[in-house]
C-alpha cells in the first residue's frame, strides 16, 4: 500500500481564448490505508482531481506521488490505481465472473486458475458468489455496484478512487452501501479517495 501526495495540482482547460481553471492549486496527503472523503458541489473539480490521480486527465502543473514515486507521466494502466465510477461501466455481454476477471486477464500474466481464485475470494468478500454466472442486466443496482467494486478490489491496487459510486442508488441502499464500503476499507486497508456531493 502507499501514501498518495498531491502537491500544488492545477488543471486548466482552454475555451477559445479563455482559460478555465478546473482545479486550482490543491495539495493534500492521503496516508497509507486512509479513507478520505472529498465533498463538494457539482463542477468544483472533485472528479477532475480523481481523473488526474488515475492518469485519465493530464495535470497542468504540480506533482502527484504514490509512495516515493512521482506518477505525473506514468500511464494510467501502470499506476496501480483502481477507479470505481458513478456509472458502473460493466460489460453487458459478460458474466459477473468475466467482468471481474477481465482486467487481470488483460493486464497480467497470471494463470487462469489464479485469476479464478482471486475472483472467487473477492466475490466471497462482497457476498456475491451466487451472482458470478449472471449478466449485469440480471442484477439490481446494488448488485451491479458490488460487481463494480469487486472488479476494482480483485486487482489489489495500492489506491482506490471512487467517483460518486453510490449516487445511482436509492437512499436506503446508499446508506447500506456506505456501511459496506467502510467495512471493506477497514478489512482491506487500501488507501481510498471517495468523492461525493
Amino acid at each position: 500500500m502507499a501514501t498518495l501526495e498531491l502537491d500544488s495540482i492545477t488543471k486548466t482547460f482552454q475555451d477559445g481564448d479563455d482559460e478555465i481553471v478546473a482545479v486550482d492549486d490543491i495539495s493534500m496527503s492521503i496516508d497509507d490505508g486512509e479513507f478520505l472523503v472529498v465533498v463538494g458541489p457539482s463542477g468544483c473539480g472533485k472528479s477532475t482531481t480523481l481523473r488526474m490521480i488515475a492518469g485519465l486527465e493530464t495535470i497542468t502543473s504540480g506533482t502527484i506521488s504514490l509512495g516515493d514515486r512521482v506518477i505525473n507521466d506514468v500511464a494510467s494502466q501502470d499506476r496501480d490505481i483502481a477507479m470505481v465510477f458513478q456509472s458502473y461501466a460493466l460489460y453487458p455481454h459478460m458474466t459477473v465472473r468475466q467482468n471481474m476477471s477481465f482486467g487481470l486477464e488483460e493486464s497480467t500474466d497470471l494463470p487462469d486458475d489464479e485469476i479464478g481464485r482471486m475472483v472467487s475470494e473477492t466475490a466471497d468478500l462482497l457476498d456475491i458468489p451466487s451472482l458470478l454466472d449472471r449478466k449485469p442486466s440480471d442484477l439490481s443496482g446494488g448488485q451491479q455496484q458490488r460487481v463494480a467494486l469487486g472488479r476494482a478490489i480483485v486487482r489489489d491496487p495500492e489506491v482506490f478512487l471512487m467517483d460518486e459510486p453510490l449516487s445511482n442508488l436509492d437512499a436506503k441502499l446508499r446508506a447500506q452501501m456506505r456501511t459496506e464500503l467502510q467495512r471493506l476499507q477497514d478489512d482491506l486497508g487500501v488507501t481510498t479517495v471517495y468523492v461525493t456531493h
